[in-house]
């Protein structure tokens, strides 16, 4: 909750002293309203003025103080205007230009295995993908989908609504090839975020399975990473079965236990994560886990960006003043 206040814009001003000015005015409206008191008689009298009261001619009270009203608030909104008021926005490097993020998304026929209540893997990190994209409205977003080979479905791009509709259409028929090419996704990844002109680049690799086939191996492929500056997050969603039995899939988990290896150490050789996802409920808290990481890891220096409101209230005071003219000259026009 503090943090959420510190994030909050803070209103100030440049020169406040011009604000000495609104005692001035309101002693002159007080003296205004005391002086129109004491002198009360008509100067002009007109016959038959009740009549034109009861014709409707005469404005309701609130409506013919409308214009006065409205012509004291565009000279408070002057004065205001002349503090130089600004809103400034306190933001970190990572918040501000965002960094960049590949998603690879294994689609191999392992993940359309249903694991607990009948949802797929696929399904479940689908959906999870589709959260993450468009919680992350800074950064710049992009897909490589892979099977028995890989290829970049979505660019990186800050066009998070497309991106979202192109992993609801996903699915595991788009690449005929059988297989797991683990290291060819994330070499196809990694060419993405070395273009990239950003400083911080993270590859998030979701996949069930082992590397068995491509023509890079997954430790090739991560000490390319590396080199490069690139986290590789990896989420494990082969989930958990009992010692010495068989996941849904029909692996053994002595099997399982390796491939478990295989994915740790890519994301020990770059600095990243390993997650193992429990169930596919634990998707999104994964996903979120690696949110906050990558959030506390870009904390850095706090950037302050002002905002000026200059020419916004100039706007606002000149809206009225004409509001104000065109009432006291059309429906509110007072007869002496």
């Amino acid at each position: 909750m503090l943090e959420w206040f510190a994030r909050m814009p803070r209103f100030g001003m440049t020169e406040p002293w011009w604000l000495l000015l609104l005692p001035l005015f309101a002693f002159s409206v007080w003296l205004r309203a005391r002086l129109k008191r004491h002198d009360r008689a008509p100067a002009i009298l007109f016959p038959a003025l009740e009549r034109l009261r009861d014709s409707g001619f005469e404005a309701r009270l609130w409506l013919r103080q409308l214009p006065q009203w409205l012509r004291w608030s565009a000279v408070v909104l002057s004065v205001l205007a002349l503090t130089g008021p600004y809103f400034l926005f306190r933001q970190t490097e990572a918040e501000s230009k965002g960094i960049d993020v590949m998603l690879a998304l294994d689609i191999s026929e392992s993940m359309l295995q249903a694991d607990f209540g009948g949802k797929s893997r696929l399904d479940a990190a689908r959906e999870v993908a589709r959260s993450f994209v468009l919680r992350r409205s800074n950064d710049r977003i992009g897909l490589v989908v892979f099977r028995g080979k890989g290829y970049t479905q979505c660019p990186l791009t800050l066009d998070h609504d497309v991106l979202a509709m192109l992993l609801d259409r996903l699915s595991s028929g788009v690449i005929q090839d059988d297989g797991t090419a683990i290291g060819s996704a994330i070499l196809i990844a990694v060419n993405r975020l070395k273009a990239s002109e950003s400083l911080h680049k993270v590859l998030i690799l979701v996949t069930d399975g082992e590397n068995n086939t491509g023509e890079i191996g997954p430790a090739t492929a991560a000490g390319i990473a590396a080199r490069s500056g690139i986290r590789i997050y990896v989420v494990d969603a082969g989930f958990n079965v009992a010692a010495g039995g068989r996941d849904p899939s029909g692996e053994s988990t002595t099997h399982l236990q390796k491939d478990e290896e295989s994915l740790q150490g890519i994301a020990r050789t770059t600095g990243g994560g390993y997650f193992r996802v429990e169930d596919p409920a634990a998707f999104d808290e994964t996903i979120r886990a690696i949110d906050r990481l990558e959030k506390k890891r870009f904390a850095g220096p706090v950037m302050e960006h002002r905002s000026e409101l200059f020419f916004q209230l100039l706007l606002l005071v000149l809206l009225l003043l004409f509001l104000e003219a065109f009432l006291s000259n059309t429906r509110l026009l007072r007869i002496p």
